[in-house]
């Protein structure tokens, strides 16, 4: 088990970006009221077929060919996590498509690793220019949404006349 569930999202994050995911959204739902925890990453990367997914879900499993150990654990420990933590854990993967990894765990349960350093997670997972990392988070009482990608297809655009006030300002000072 790890120490903060944000680093089981960075596991499966960092899966994700290696089966090739463009797109990689993680949700995050704590909701005090309904005592849940809710934690969904999605991606379109390459998926597995039911084959793959039932090995690399059995404990000491890895799709990692060039491990000399077997060392991929990361979905078996938020599987043991979930269910300790009197919750569910669903995998759902199609070749070509991509995978959905999602966990619930009761929010209050004495058991439930903390949340942990979440930007740090994507911050992590947004270095690659290649891929939009998104989070959705929301709880009882506000929501927010980060595209790692956004601030590249809404940069202001320079017209002439932008340019040129640029320009003066810059002779003025």
């Amino acid at each position: 088990m790890f120490d903060e569930l944000s680093l089981n999202l960075l596991d499966i994050g960092m899966n994700s970006l290696a089966a090739g995911a463009s797109v990689l959204r993680i949700v995050v739902i704590e909701s005090h009221r309904r005592d849940w925890l809710i934690l969904q990453v999605r991606d379109n990367g390459c998926g597995m077929d039911d084959a793959t997914l039932q090995r690399i879900l059995a404990e000491n499993s890895s799709t990692k060919a060039n491990r000399k150990k077997s060392i991929g654990l990361g979905l078996a420990l938020l599987r043991q996590t979930s269910e300790m933590c009197g919750g569910t854990f669903h995998v759902r993967s199609t070749p070509g498509k991509g995978t959905t990894v999602t966990a619930s765990m009761r929010l209050t349960h004495i058991d439930r690793p903390p949340l942990g350093d979440l930007t740090a997670t994507i911050e992590t997972l947004a270095a690659s220019p290649t891929v939009d990392v998104q989070l959705h988070y929301r709880n009882d009482n506000q929501t927010f949404h980060f595209h790692s990608q956004e601030a590249k297809h809404h940069e202001p655009s320079r017209t002439p006349k932008t340019k040129r006030k640029s320009a003066e300002a810059s002779r003025a000072a």
